[in-house]
């Protein structure tokens, strides 16, 4: 099989479908102004916060805060939906 290079990024400050497509989730970047309980939360979905959670991120700290995901990512086979949580703004890196 081989490696996938192309990546892309979406950002959004509001819950909402960063992806419509098959794709891969390969890092975020998550900024948080003021801490809260809310963590970020990707799910495996097109249009809504439902379905399969693919990955959470917390967002009890504030400042900014990178996440590096190995290999070829994490795939979501529905497209990709944010739930921001906590977080002020969020940039999803994904191929």
């Amino acid at each position: 099989m081989a490696m996938q290079y192309d990546v892309k990024a979406a950002y959004t400050t509001t819950d909402a479908a960063m992806v419509t497509y098959r794709a891969r989730i390969k890092g975020a970047y998550v900024a948080v102004s003021s801490a809260g309980t809310d963590p970020v939360t990707f799910y495996d979905n097109a249009s809504a916060a439902s379905g399969t959670i693919l990955l959470q991120v917390g967002a009890n700290a504030a400042g900014c805060h990178t996440v590096v995901i190995p290999g070829e990512g994490i795939l979501a086979e529905n497209g990709i939906f944010c739930d921001t949580g906590s977080a002020a703004a969020v940039t999803l890196f994904y191929g």
